[in-house]
C-alpha cells in the first residue's frame, strides 16, 4: 500500500478509484487500510467493475462515493454503442462514459463517444485503468467529489 500512496502522491493526484472486477469489498479494504495507515493522505473511492447481464458482454463501473451516492460510467466502451443494433442497456442508469483509457484507447471510437456523451448528458472519463504501480495516473480526470456528488443526486446506495 506504501508504494500506491506513494505513485498517488508523486503524481499530483488526490485520490484513486479502486474497481476490482465484481467485488465491491475489495476496494473498501484497500480505503480502510489506506485511511488507518496513511493518515488517509489519498482518497481512495471503493468500486467495482461489474459485467451488465442484460447485454451479456459489457461492463459497467460502479464508484461508492462517501456520501452514499453511487457514480456510475461506461468503461472502455467498443461496439456496439449506445442507440446500435445489439445495444439494449438503459443509458440512464449512467452518469458517465469512457473517451480514454490507457489500456483500450486504441478501441475507442472517440467521435462515436462524444455523440453518446453529448446526447445522454454523460460526462467524458480519461481513465488508466492501471493494473500495475508505474500505470497509475496514466491517465486522469480532474472532477471534484461535489460535481460527482451533483451527478449522482437520484444514484443513492
Amino acid at each position: 500500500m506504501r508504494k500506491i500512496v506513494e505513485r498517488v502522491n508523486n503524481r499530483g493526484l488526490d485520490g484513486i478509484a479502486i474497481t476490482e472486477h465484481d467485488d465491491r469489498n475489495y476496494g473498501y479494504r484497500v480505503k480502510k487500510i489506506v485511511d488507518e495507515n496513511f493518515e488517509s493522505r489519498v482518497l481512495i473511492i471503493p468500486g467495482r467493475e461489474i459485467t451488465v447481464k442484460e447485454m451479456g458482454w459489457a461492463e459497467m463501473v460502479e464508484l461508492f462515493l462517501p456520501n452514499g451516492s453511487i457514480f456510475r460510467f461506461l468503461p472502455h466502451p467498443s461496439y456496439p454503442y449506445p442507440g446500435d443494433d445489439g445495444f439494449e442497456y438503459d443509458m440512464n442508469l449512467l452518469q458517465g462514459i469512457e473517451i480514454g483509457n490507457a489500456l483500450h484507447d486504441r478501441q475507442i471510437n472517440k467521435k462515436k463517444v462524444k455523440e453518446i456523451s453529448k446526447k445522454y448528458n454523460l460526462v467524458l472519463l480519461k481513465n488508466s485503468d492501471a493494473h500495475t504501480l508505474e500505470e497509475i495516473g496514466s491517465f486522469h480526470n480532474e472532477i471534484s467529489l461535489e460535481e460527482l456528488y451533483s451527478l449522482t443526486k437520484d444514484s443513492l446506495a
